[in-house]
């Protein structure tokens, strides 16, 4: 994982050291650069969820090597990857990175209570009756034991899908939601 993250040009490990200083002192080159500030969103999710887990009796061992995984994925994410048109015309072309979209929909799915997104894919599929250019998703998740499974799926699609429509100006075809794993209590992966 020796590849540098962004422009910063800083590893995973070194953005899990900053992290855990509570990024103090302040790097700029860090802090200025959304890819790292990616990283360090879902690293604070991440730690969010650990401790919610401890403080609610149900706690799971979320072994490092998990751990390492989850973050690794949202590092190989976060790189810029392609443009994606939003708007089509003009002179001018707005456009938005797959690593910004990946993160949007990372940030949303990662907002329903029990879920971690572990892996998202993204699809521009064209163009829809109307001209506006149309979205697939496909994402992985973890779930906590305990939850109704389909429900849990369904409030990440439905909070997927308008995180998309506020966000860009596509039209969203489909958001496929895939429960990689369900984590109970003592387990390690």
């Amino acid at each position: 994982m020796g590849d540098g993250i962004g422009e910063s040009g800083y590893t995973l490990e070194d953005l899990a050291a900053y992290h855990d200083r509570g990024r103090v002192p302040a790097d700029p080159a860090i802090d200025g650069d959304p890819q790292c500030c990616s990283v360090l969103d879902s690293m604070d999710h991440l730690g969010m969820l650990s401790r919610n887990l401890l403080e609610s009796d149900s706690a799971l061992d979320l072994s490092e090597s998990w751990l390492q995984k989850i973050l690794g994925q949202v590092a190989r994410e976060s790189r810029a990857g392609r443009d994606m048109p939003m708007e089509g015309g003009g002179d001018v072309q707005l456009v938005v990175t797959e690593g910004a979209v990946r993160g949007l929909v990372r940030a949303a799915g990662d907002r329903v209570p029990g879920v971690l997104v572990e892996r998202v894919e993204v699809l521009i599929d064209g163009a829809a009756p109307d001209g506006a250019r149309t979205v697939s998703i496909a994402l992985s998740i973890s779930v906590l034991h305990g939850l109704t499974l389909p429900t849990v799926a369904g409030d990440v699609r439905n909070e997927v899908r308008r995180a998309l429509l506020e966000h860009t100006t596509w039209a969203v075809d489909r958001v496929d939601v895939t429960i990689d794993s369900l984590r109970l209590q003592g387990e390690s992966r």
